[in-house]
């Protein structure tokens, strides 16, 4: 018995073996079609010329196409104005190394509207080790991509009149002094101060207040040159950001023109009112080489205009060459 026992044991792992070398000639393929089918992923198999072979329904279900449009046709049919023709040549180098890529694609739906994708391509080598098929599987990032760009919005915008805030003034205050030093010109930080805005909130409402802020933001947003920069500080404080400035007579026309769009008569429910502001500026590099510095010192100039009892626009002490 106890030898029948033992015989048995050294049969049984043959046998087993033999299951498990029949198993995946009957059932594999079985199960890697539902594998195929059931993935929460876009998947694609193309041949080596890239031509579709097979997709899923969640591949279709992601880029709006049936799956009659995406057999025979190859992955460019997904293809966005989005990217150039470099970025495509840069993927299919990498994969033709590396055997695989991944990375973040914008493509463009059946409908014509853009989506955006996580994509992984991986290369399949046959027996000769050169490539027959390719593989790519895809997630939808659209929603991901909307989320961060509503909180890089929030983190960079204000809120109630859509201008830059301080943050994203500050950082393209960066920018406009690397900019000037590399053109050789001047630039121009103008503080402005709505004057009296207090009393206009106190009399009209703080409702009113804002229909106030929100028509000088877009007076000033639409005064302004391109490249320049109209943000908003907080209350009833805005700030200018003016570039490529070649002498002083341009910095004053430009303030000029803007001042005399900003200041015209805002209708409110009860009456108009007729709105002034303080302005106070620094000229980069002549004032102050750094930017914080800059700014201290525009808003300093700013108090002295109001000092004098609004409406006035006064100049750091030295002036542009």
């Amino acid at each position: 018995m106890n030898q029948l026992r033992d015989e048995s044991r050294t049969i049984s792992p043959a046998k087993n073996n033999e299951q498990c070398e029949v198993w995946p000639t009957q059932a594999r393929l079985k199960l890697a079609d539902s594998l195929f089918h059931s993935f929460s992923e876009g998947v694609c198999i193309t041949d080596n010329q890239q031509k579709i072979l097979q997709a899923n329904q969640a591949l279709c279900n992601i880029t709006g196409f049936s799956h009659a449009q995406i057999i025979g046709r190859k992955p460019s049919i997904f293809s966005s104005s989005i990217h150039d023709k470099t970025f495509f040549t840069s993927m299919w180098q990498a994969i033709d190394e590396h055997g695989q890529w991944q990375g973040e694609v914008w493509n463009q739906k059946e409908n014509g509207s853009l989506y955006a994708i996580k994509l992984n391509i991986s290369a399949v080598y046959d027996a000769r080790q050169e490539i027959s098929h390719y593989i790519g599987i895809m997630s939808d990032i659209t929603q991901q991509k909307l989320d961060l760009a509503a909180i890089t919005k929030s983190a960079h915008i204000d809120s109630l009149t859509g201008l830059p805030n301080r943050l994203l003034f500050t950082d393209r205050l960066l920018q406009a002094v690397a900019q000037a030093d590399r053109n050789k010109t001047f630039l121009a930080v103008c503080f402005l101060d709505l004057d009296h805005f207090k009393k206009i909130n106190d009399v009209h409402g703080h409702q009113s207040g804002d229909a106030v802020l929100k028509e000088f933001a877009i007076r000033l947003d639409t005064a302004i040159r391109t490249g320049d920069t109209a943000a908003r500080l907080g209350g009833d404080e805005f700030i200018l950001l003016l570039l490529g400035l070649k002498n002083s007579s341009e910095c004053a026309t430009i303030l000029k023109r803007i001042t005399h769009m900003a200041c015209q008569p805002i209708p409110l429910p009860a009456n108009a009112i007729f709105p002034t502001a303080s302005i106070g500026v620094a000229i980069y590099p002549t004032d102050a080489t750094i930017p914080n510095n800059l700014v201290a010192l525009a808003d300093t100039a700013m108090y002295r205009a109001k000092a004098l009892g609004g409406n006035h626009t006064i100049y750091h002490h030295k002036k542009l060459a």
